[in-house]
């Protein structure tokens, strides 16, 4: 039963938190009682969204939000149940001390633990929580009992990483979770995995303010390691708008591991072993690959929180020389560089750089520092030496990438025999080459033009694909009225020509029809031939257009879909899709 004074243990601890966010930035507005128990409230934030909650004594019956969130509670209800409680205390806690005043009573013999067999738990809990807030010898004696249990030599053994692992190890597909990838292939049911999280994450929360350092470090490590470990594609499928993700049980179990370090009852070597053990957290591929938490910047603050900087330092060089192959060892470097920079370490900033110039990101924030600095050669001797470096390992994307800046800053210091040079190359090699083309017919002189572009077709290797039925070599005939080369063009295709047809034919009407119809009904009965189902038949309804078009093309149209009824009447389908031709 949902109540009250226990709806926290209704929700996952991300949904509470935000639900607290609203309510303490004063979001609930226009809270409203309507009748006993019906309670109406506006939730301001990116949207206004409509809450409705029915509530019968503390029992929270049912509950209702505009907003998109398909699961069970959302924050916008925990904010108004929150409004709705601080509402109901001034009126609940007296009558409460009216209950506690009248214990002097006499009251009959009862059964205590008869009596608890019935009363359900969360009864149970809402009493012990108002009963401890008006009487301090129970709440004494309630912390006293319960504080013992928790920090005893039994629960400080209790092996907290086995127990959490265990939560990634038994939530198979025994259960059919919401959070779910494309497939519907349920490999984890991922929302028991986490509210069960959200108790450990509290638990350590407590742990902490005892001063019990260890079990809050066990905690907060394995939760790091076990999501790392267990992380699934199917999490990235995830709606943002359902108000769940891996990232925030990361930032609090990093967070804990930040309060724990700076507490003075913690020892240098439970730091110096959360710092070991997160660099052995860090090597999972997971960190990297998704980027759902960054475990090097919680250990660069960690370390730099316990250690000199030369010891931070000494860690990032351990993990530069660990991840030498890796992609994303840039990150890496510029954490380096900065935090000598912060120590007034320019000199050993700018050798770093130097020493990681192969990377290309190291190289793109070097040219880039150059060009606001207008030191354009150097920036230019820069992308020579990267262009060269790609080159030798073959990567032609990187190429054109250096050869796009060097485009701009010829540009920007107008150096047109420069920039001519530089689009020709990026139009031989490169992938947009209507941009480079256009660019070069300004600046060509029109006299030169044909030759020009003549000779840099020739050198240019074009696919014989059509994609989405465009292609870069048709439009530049069709911009240069070249119908012949258009019609070869088109005429040589073997992948998709019906959609290449579709793009282009019409240009060539006055000149090619005839031919054209010819390759629009040999490629449509091939078509026809080959594919079924109605979402054919009604691209078959869209080319038809195409050849109406065209000279001739209204009787050739007759002929095709007239041999289409014959040929095909037991496709009823098609039938219905051609019956208006």
């Amino acid at each position: 039963m949902i109540t009250l004074d226990n709806f926290e243990n209704f929700v996952s601890y991300k949904i509470l938190m935000r639900g607290e966010e609203y309510y303490d930035a004063d979001a609930v507005s226009e809270l409203e009682e309507i009748s006993p128990g019906e309670w109406t409230a506006t939730v301001e934030g990116t949207d206004d969204y409509n809450v409705e909650i029915s509530v019968s004594g503390k029992e929270v019956e049912s509950w209702y939000c505009d907003c998109p969130y398909d699961g069970e509670i959302c924050k916008h209800v925990v904010a108004v149940l929150l409004a709705i409680r601080d509402n109901n205390k001034r009126v609940s806690r007296s009558a409460f001390s009216k209950i506690i005043k009248e214990e002097e009573v006499v009251q009959p013999d009862v059964d205590i633990k008869q009596l608890l067999s019935f009363i359900s738990p969360q009864e149970l809990s809402t009493f012990i929580s108002e009963y401890a807030l008006t009487n301090p010898e129970f709440k004494a004696a309630l912390l006293k009992r319960f504080i013992f249990k928790e920090s005893s030599s039994t629960s400080k053994g209790k092996d907290y990483r086995t127990e959490i692992q265990k939560l990634f190890n038994s939530s198979g597909d025994s259960k059919k979770s919401r959070y779910q990838n494309r497939y519907n292939d349920y490999s984890r049911d991922w929302e028991t995995v986490f509210n069960r999280m959200d108790v450990f994450l509290k638990k350590a929360d407590f742990f902490l303010s005892l001063g019990d350092m260890d079990s809050t470090i066990a905690i907060a490590l394995q939760t790091l390691r076990s999501i790392g470990e267990n992380y699934e594609d199917e999490l990235l499928y995830i709606d943002e708008d359902d108000d769940f993700g891996t990232s925030l049980y990361c930032e609090h179990a990093g967070g804990l591991l930040m309060k724990v370090v700076g507490h003075s009852k913690t020892t240098q070597k439970q730091k110096t072993d959360i710092l070991q053990e997160l660099r052995q957290i860090a090597e999972i591929s997971t960190y990297r690959n998704y980027g759902i938490y960054d475990i090097d910047e919680l250990m660069m603050q960690i370390n730099l929180s316990i250690q000199s900087t030369e010891k931070a330092l000494e860690l990032i060089d351990g993990l530069l020389e660990a991840r030498k192959d890796t992609y994303d060892l840039y990150q890496l470097v510029l954490r380096k560089v900065n935090l000598l920079l912060e120590q007034n370490e320019e000199q050993k900033a700018n050798e770093t750089i130097r020493q990681y110039l192969y990377l290309t990101e190291i190289r793109e924030m070097e040219v880039e520092k150059l060009i606001v600095r207008c030191q354009y050669d150097e920036a230019i001797r820069l992308l020579d030496e990267g262009i060269e470096m790609a080159e030798e390992e073959k990567h032609p994307s990187t190429v054109n990438k250096w050869l796009e800046i060097k485009l701009k800053i010829y540009e920007t210091t107008n150096r047109t025999s420069e920039v001519i040079d530089t689009c020709r190359l990026l139009f031989v090699t490169g992938r947009d080459k209507l941009t480079y083309y256009n660019k070069l017919k300004t600046l060509i002189l029109k006299e030169q033009w044909k030759s020009f572009l003549d000779a840099m077709m020739k050198e240019t290797e074009f696919t014989n694909y059509f994609s989405f039925g465009e292609s870069a070599e048709a439009d530049i005939y069709v911009k240069e009225q070249d119908n012949e080369r258009l019609f070869t063009l088109l005429s040589s295709t073997r992948y998709d020509q019906l959609d290449a047809l579709m793009r282009y034919a019409h240009y060539l009407k006055d000149t090619h029809s005839e031919q054209l119809i010819a390759m629009y009904t040999s490629s449509l009965n091939d078509y026809a031939e080959r594919k079924m189902g109605r979402r054919n038949y009604e691209f078959i309804a869209q080319v038809l257009p195409c050849i109406h078009k065209l000279k001739g093309g209204q009787t050739a149209v007759k002929n095709i879909v007239a041999e289409f009824r014959i040929k095909y009447k037991r496709r009823p389908a098609m039938m219905e899709v051609l019956k208006d031709f």
